[in-house]
């Protein structure tokens, strides 16, 4: 059969489609395989108290309980306890350092030998498998209230790094005080004000109470009596009066009153000495903080007037309160007042003339209430300003009081509001 030409171009088209087919499937890949994502190093959980992961191929601090609760104890008393512990782990154990925290002394690290007895061990030394160790730390109470608590640190080769063993105590004051503060509030320099408390052992037992000797402050007297005292002049409840007054000094006072039992305080350590070259026994004791304002017979507040920072022209007022304590004394009708420089060697205030004051009197002339005005100061001013407000109050003992007053000018601050209109000046 004779083909046409355009018969053998189809066949030749034909052939050609299936020699490119095959090329491609020759060339076919198989899918990428998905690549394995390494699982990530488990870390410690948090809380844990373990830094590193704990492998069993490290050597271990083994602790019978790594908290001990002394339960109650008396303000003041040292606690002791040891804490029992061991080494475990393929590895000798080795122990660098037992530093313990505020409040807590570490005695002695010992180990127990085969024969029962204790050996101190050397920081740094390797312990064997099986070794016993005992620590025994010291809590002290002194200064601490209610919940007392305190802390070491042993750091080793645990994988821990560092092992931590707490102790705990509840603390009681010896006595109860009551009131336990003693405050007098405001007095004057004439008063005589007397304050009482009483202070009883907790404990079952009379005691001796006396007071620290040292100076009292001017007025202050002390006297300490014993409830129903037993032969030896002991009892269980004591009352210490205060009296403050009169010839108190002037001012505020802060006076502790240390009080001293005669029993000795469990497990503490003797003081250095008792007055006569012997150790001294350390008892029980507490302080009594006594706090008083002392005014004097003629008393004003504030003790110091400030302006702060002002514009030139800036009117600005503060107030000042002189109360008289003298029973026999009371203020005039209205009280002298002039305004001088800030010391004798600046007697001169260059700005009196910018200052004005009103005196309000109370009814029974015991009180005097000072406005010291600020009526603006000249454009010129631009610095510190600082004068004295002279008072006299016809009082004999403190006929002139001095009352400082100071404030800093400074012209073209920007934002401000218009000065209001000048308080024409009264009284002088």
């Amino acid at each position: 059969m004779t083909l046409s030409r355009t018969s053998k171009f189809l066949l030749a088209s034909l052939a050609l489609c299936s020699t490119v087919g095959a090329g491609f499937a020759f060339q076919e890949q198989k899918p990428p395989q998905p690549v394995p994502i390494p699982s990530p190093t488990p870390r410690p959980q948090e809380g844990s108290g373990d830094p590193k992961p704990v492998t069993t191929q490290a050597a271990r601090l083994d602790v019978d309980a790594v908290d001990h609760d002394f339960g109650s104890a008396i303000e003041g008393e040292r606690l002791t306890h040891t804490f029992k512990m061991r080494s475990s782990g393929p590895e000798p154990l080795v122990i660098t350092a037992a530093k313990p925290t505020c409040g807590c002394t570490v005695a002695k690290l010992e180990l127990r030998k085969d024969d029962g007895s204790l050996e101190v061990y050397k920081f740094g030394d390797p312990l064997p498998v099986g070794t016993s160790i005992e620590l025994t730390a010291e809590l002290n109470t002194q200064g601490k209230h209610q919940q007392a608590s305190s802390k070491v640190n042993v750091t080793c080769n645990d994988p821990r790094q560092i092992v931590t063993l707490g102790l705990n105590a509840k603390v009681d004051t010896y006595f109860q005080i009551t009131p336990a503060t003693i405050d007098f509030g405001q007095m004057s320099t004439a008063d005589t004000v007397e304050r009482v408390m009483t202070v009883a052992g907790k404990k079952p037992g009379n005691f001796m109470l006396t007071m620290e000797q040292r100076p009292l402050p001017d007025g202050m007297k002390v006297q300490i009596t014993p409830r129903e005292p037993d032969a030896a002049g002991k009892a269980n409840v004591w009352e210490v009066k205060v009296t403050m007054g009169p010839g108190c000094k002037e001012g505020n006072t802060g006076y502790p009153i240390n009080l001293k039992s005669d029993e000795q305080i469990a497990g503490a350590a003797a003081a250095a000495d008792d007055g006569h070259g012997h150790p001294a026994a350390t008892t029980y004791g507490a302080t009594v903080m006594v706090t008083a304002r002392v005014n004097g017979l003629i008393s004003f507040e504030p003790q110091y007037i400030s302006f702060g920072l002002v514009r030139p022209g800036q009117v600005m007022p503060r107030t000042l309160t002189i109360k008289s304590y003298d029973p026999n004394f009371s203020f005039g009708d209205t009280l002298d007042i002039r305004l001088v420089g800030p010391n004798e060697t600046k007697p001169e205030f260059p700005y009196a003339s910018s200052f004005a004051h009103t005196v309000k009197m109370s009814e029974d002339h015991k009180t005097a209430t000072v406005e010291l005005t600020l009526n603006g100061l000249p454009e010129t001013v631009d610095g510190s300003f600082q004068g004295r407000l002279m008072i006299k109050t016809g009082h004999p003992q403190k006929p002139e009081i001095p009352v400082l007053f100071s404030g800093v000018c400074r012209p073209g601050v920007s934002g401000q509001q218009p000065p209001p209109q000048p308080i024409p000046p009264k009284g002088g």
